[in-house]
């Protein structure tokens, strides 16, 4: 049953199911109007042939039933054998066809007929020679049976054929020429009828006139054409009934189209179209909420790009408001001169701040597009990392921290940018130092796991709110809500985990951190080969 279900739910089962009514239909519009046609053509040529193939209906004597009434150039006449009329198709047959003429006319069941030859004397007498032909056995050649020499009065001189008789008549001589009166051809039928008693029926064709000939084709050709235009339209019939079916199992499908088009969700139950569409309903379902997915992530960068432009505002605005006023200030002379040093340093503080912010911004929007090709080189990434620390120890104790380093001995070969990644130290360094306290210990530790090459960069200071640590590399975030400490710019860990990114690897804030750390960074690239790196990094 489920088979049949599904069966019937199928675009190509309802294809079948139109096709096979139609071509039924038009099966029986055919022989309806064939039938039509051969009918017309029946009443208006009746043929013996088509006499005998009603039969039954003569034995029956059921002659209502014989179209042979219908016939403008044909008809029948039955004897009894006694000679009384039994059927006339018409009056005229039963007033000119008498029983003592079946004699003279060929029996259509029997092999034997008559033919009459003309011979003309020198002295100008007629004489007629009455053949009687039959076919004997399997001969294709008829011999002669019998035959008669009559004069020109019909008077019989010589032969066995008739000998009966002295002489024929002007009817009994145009009978067995096979030319009546009536313009046409006799012959005779001998038969039994149900209750075995003899029945004689003596069928005349009559000539057909050309105008007569040429109105019953005419008429053939009406029903014809007819019949083609009952065709032509049951086939727009069907291509509109058609039509409208395709329309309606598709309905579905259309509706949550135009329905996303329209912006609005809709959802469509598969069951509801042809099992043809299934699959296209699953892929358009799933196109649909990719397309959402897609919409989604398009807004919410929209959103982070106009969130984007408002700090890049407020943080540009801070220092170059504090430059403009102090400037001012300057250029009016309305600093004391003990307070114009502090003032200076301050513009320069502030100057410098905006450059910073301007140029991670710039190196931040580089990073970002499509096109950007990173400088590939073979490094060992622990020698870099080393070499890296060990330039920087100096400044980071007079800054007043602490280095603490766990290095591997082992060379970890990479392929990197080492501008880029000298970037990555910096920026990790710079927000260590910024954002902690002096005394603080700062922890590097480079390892090989498996495949990928580990650092981890931490330290034991302050440690990262739990209110920013969600979106810690979101840009323009900084370690202070209120964004007005002026130092960092809030681009510093958004530039560092796209440079690891670009290099196939991912950074991730470790929470909690492992003691004794208070803040952790893991940082994780892959030990791959040249050409996949140099791959990746191309479609960045």
């Amino acid at each position: 049953m489920k088979r049949i279900s599904q069966a019937r739910k199928s675009l190509l089962f309802s294809c079948a199911v139109y096709f096979a009514c139609y071509t039924l239909i038009i099966i029986l519009v055919y022989f309806a109007f064939a039938n039509l046609a051969n009918q017309k053509m029946s009443e208006s040529v009746f043929t013996m042939e088509d006499l005998l193939s009603y039969k039954d209906e003569l034995v029956q004597e059921n002659y209502a039933k014989i179209p042979a009434k219908n016939s403008k150039t044909s008809a029948i006449i039955i004897f009894d054998e006694d000679g009384r009329i039994q059927y006339a198709s018409n009056h005229t047959i039963s007033e000119k066809i008498f029983f003592q003429d079946l004699d003279m006319i060929e029996d259509y069941n029997s092999n034997n007929f008559f033919e009459v030859l003309q011979d003309v004397g020198s002295d100008g007498s007629v004489e007629y020679t009455v053949y009687l032909n039959g076919y004997e056995g399997y001969d294709m050649v008829p011999r002669v049976l019998n035959y008669c020499v009559l004069d020109e009065a019909y008077r019989i001189m010589e032969g066995g054929l008739f000998s009966d008789r002295e002489y024929l008549t002007q009817r009994e001589f145009e009978l067995l020429s096979g030319v009546s009166r009536f313009n046409g051809t006799l012959v005779k039928y001998v038969y039994q009828n149900k209750d075995g008693e003899e029945r004689t029926l003596a069928f005349l064709s009559t000539a057909m006139s050309d105008k007569h000939y040429n109105k019953i084709v005419e008429s053939v050709n009406m029903i014809w054409l007819v019949g083609i235009l009952n065709v032509f339209l049951i086939i727009i019939v069907f291509a509109a009934l058609f039509f409208r079916k395709i329309k309606i199992r598709i309905a579905p499908l259309n509706q949550i189209i135009t329905s996303y088009q329209r912006g609005k969700a809709a959802e469509i139950d598969p069951s509801t179209v042809p099992s043809e569409f299934h699959e296209t309903v699953c892929s358009f379902k799933n196109l649909v909420e990719e397309l959402e997915r897609t919409r989604e992530e398009k807004e919410t960068l929209y959103k982070e790009k106009q969130k984007l432009v408002v700090d890049i505002s407020h943080d540009l605005k801070t220092p170059l408001t504090v430059i403009q006023g102090y400037a001012k200030a300057l250029s009016e002379g309305r600093v004391p001169a003990e307070k114009q040093a502090a003032y200076m340093e301050s513009i320069f503080t502030k100057s410098k701040l905006a450059t910073d912010m301007v140029n991670d911004l710039f190196m931040f929007t580089q990073m970002e597009h499509p096109n950007y090709q990173l400088h590939l080189e073979k490094t060992d990434f622990n020698e870099f990392v080393k070499s890296f620390f060990a330039e920087k120890y100096m400044e980071i104790e007079e800054d007043g921290f602490q280095l603490s380093a766990e290095m591997e001995d082992r060379p970890i070969p990479l392929l990197l940018d080492r501008k880029l990644m000298r970037r990555l130290l910096e920026n990790l360094l710079s927000n260590a130092i910024k954002y902690n306290d002096k005394g603080t210990t700062i922890y590097i530790a480079m390892e090989r796991r498996g495949d990928d090459a580990v650092m981890t960069l931490a330290d034991d200071g302050v440690g990262i709110p739990e209110g920013i640590a969600e979106s810690l590399f979101q840009p323009f975030v900084t370690g202070n809500r209120a964004r007005t400490t002026g130092k960092g710019t809030g681009l510093g860990l958004s530039i560092a985990q796209r440079i690891v990114q670009m290099h196939r690897g991912s950074m991730e804030l470790v929470r909690p951190p492992h003691k004794p750390y208070h803040t952790e960074f893991c940082i994780r690239i892959p030990l791959g080969e040249s050409e996949s790196c140099a791959e990746k990094s191309g479609a960045q």
